[in-house]
């Protein structure tokens, strides 16, 4: 199985006072450690960066989190191409969603992966479209 997992996934992780880190947590362990197939737009360490650095308040932490899940092993990463982005932006537009969200779906679309996420929007509006789960439910799966 191949996962393409979001910013949202990713940040709650590390945000142990947020309902669902404990999944979250465990399933990137869980990725990670034994390796699964994950394929990661580009965008994600840009989300991650700037996400952690404004909960943190510490723009050198961001950084060091993007560089972290960046050197993480087994995964490839999708560069935000034309080809990629028009995908996105039909899917985005298709299913309505915000330009990120639509970006993940694209690249989940693409190399045929669940799409991982905490979005409740990507979640009702990409199933129909595509194998879209939480962090739990993905853990289930694995």
């Amino acid at each position: 199985m191949r996962f393409t997992i979001d910013a949202s996934v990713h940040i709650n992780a590390v945000n142990r006072s947020e309902v669902g880190s404990t999944e979250s947590r465990a399933l990137l362990e869980r990725l990670h450690r034994h390796e699964h197939s994950v394929v990661l737009p580009t965008l994600l360490l840009v989300e991650v960066a700037a996400a952690a650095a404004r909960a943190l308040d510490d723009a050198a932490l961001g950084i060091e989190l993007a560089q972290s899940i960046y050197d993480l092993p087994g995964q490839t990463w999708a560069p935000l191409d034309e080809s990629l982005a028009g995908e996105a932006a039909r899917l985005g537009a298709e299913a309505r969603l915000r330009g990120a969200d639509a970006v993940y779906a694209a690249v989940a679309r693409r190399f045929d992966t669940v799409l991982v996420t905490r979005d409740r929007q990507q979640l009702e509006r990409l199933r129909p479209l595509l194998p879209t789960q939480t962090p739990a439910e993905a853990l289930d799966q694995l």
